[in-house]
């Protein structure tokens, strides 16, 4: 017999006027009156989250997942994603690093979703030619920490842009959801290359039975020789960005997510215990993430301390090369230029360790592992997990990475740039120096 279908009244709340309201207020406010809750994508920072114990929220789970924290847990989950380089506020570059030296153009995403001459806003990212990616770090990192993700000129289209596609959520890997977004896209069938394969493969590394949108990059793509023919280029899609919401701003995508969510009887569930399961499993790799790689944490602390990891016992193990051009002799510098796609190739498929640093020397790009005392790192426990779902969602403050990060396209490692900085001196140095003139005086 057929269950009659749940009918909701729907309220549409502004964040700012909820703003003002205490967090307990606002609580029972929701808990009073409401029983689902739908945030609209792109949320501002200032925006109310509904806590753990408030209505189902389809939304952001936490403060973190408006941030580019997303991104590298989405990245580092699916093991799949652009090369993206993470840089601390405050720095100051007298070069770039590879792999940004020499790109085409870049997108940059800031940490605390300002914007700096028109670049750096959350949502969207902003694509910054090559030419101008110096200046434009210099300028954000005194306001914010940034992602940035390089792109070759064969990753663009014609005009010069990005290529992405976004697909509806919810998106399971035990249905016909796939199938059906991939043929909702409307690609043509030269264009879909791995599609259908890069979603199977995030849907069953990464929950994505939630509301929301998931943005699809295509990347020019090579083969294991490193030949490549402009003529004929073979391509890929891999994961930029995830969303949690309706996109307004977007009607066609809004009434796409709407069907997902119809067809995928979401919102008729008695019980909305998995979709709270999966949010919770959710915030829990954003909070190891946060709490790995901030100021604080276990890898930032190693790799910061006295001296830096230079001074700590490591070995190379890969000498990846220079200027990422493998023809060049690495223990020379080479003439500057655009890294080959075959260096690209090379980094994300060399040999790794559990912790391993990745090197710029200024000239040469080599990975180090540190040594098996140094390769202790505590994780981050179950019950501490549980204890803090509640500050997650309350707190709005902004964690900032505390080490300079490289996605290589598989994994996240700390990024030892400091041959790049400008006036750079270890933190070290300057707290003795301090130490030692307040002795004098």
């Amino acid at each position: 017999m057929m269950k009659n279908k749940r009918k909701y009244k729907v309220d549409i709340l502004r964040c700012e006027s909820l703003a003002s309201l205490a967090p307990a207020t606002l609580e029972r406010l929701f808990l009073r009156d409401y029983d689902i809750i739908v945030s609209m994508v792109p949320l501002p920072s200032s925006s109310v989250l509904p806590g753990p114990s408030g209505p189902i929220h389809f939304g952001p789970p936490s403060y973190p997942a408006m941030t580019p924290w997303m991104k590298l847990v989405l990245y580092t989950a699916g093991h799949c994603g652009p090369v993206s380089a993470v840089f601390m506020k405050g720095l100051r570059f007298r070069l770039l690093p590879e792999p940004l030296a020499g790109c085409e153009k870049a997108l940059i995403w800031s940490w605390d979703c300002s914007m700096v001459g028109g670049q750096g806003g959350k949502f969207e990212g902003s694509l910054v030619k090559g030419n101008l990616l110096l200046h434009c770090l210099n300028s954000m990192l005194k306001h914010s920490a940034v992602l940035v993700q390089p792109l070759s000129i064969n990753d663009l289209n014609a005009s010069g842009n990005l290529v992405t596609v976004d697909i509806p959520l919810p998106l399971n890997n035990d249905d016909q959801s796939i199938s059906s977004a991939v043929s909702q896209t409307n690609l043509p069938k030269d264009q879909l290359f791995n599609l259908a394969s890069v979603l199977k493969d995030l849907s069953s590394k990464f929950e994505l039975s939630t509301l929301g949108y998931l943005r699809l990059l295509r990347l020019h793509r090579i083969d294991e020789s490193g030949k490549s023919d402009p003529e004929d280029a073979s391509y890929q899609w891999v994961p930029l960005s995830l969303e949690f919401g309706i996109p307004l701003f977007n009607p066609k995508l809004c009434e796409r997510i709407c069907e997902r969510v119809v067809a995928s009887h979401m919102l008729q569930r008695e019980d909305f215990t998995e979709h709270s399961d999966v949010m919770q499993n959710v915030r829990r790799q954003l909070r190891e993430l946060c709490n790995e790689y901030q100021a604080t944490g276990p890898i930032a602390k190693l790799f910061n301390k006295r001296g830096s990891s230079r001074d700590s016992p490591r070995a190379l193990i890969n000498n990846i090369s220079g200027k990422w051009n493998i023809t060049n002799d690495s223990s020379t510098p080479s003439s500057r230029g655009a890294p080959s796609e075959h260096d690209r190739l090379k980094f994300a498929g060399r040999h790794r360790c559990r912790t391993e640093v990745v090197s710029f020397d200024g000239s040469t790009v080599r990975s180090y592992a540190l040594a098996p005392e140094h390769n202790e790192v505590k994780p981050f426990s179950g019950e501490q997990s549980s204890l803090h779902d509640q500050e997650d969602t309350n707190s709005k403050d902004v964690v900032l990475p505390g080490v300079n990060l490289i996605f290589d396209g598989a994994e996240l490692h700390p990024f030892d740039i400091a041959s790049c900085l400008q006036a750079r001196q270890p933190i070290w140095l300057i707290a003795e120096a301090s130490a030692a003139s307040s002795a004098l005086t």
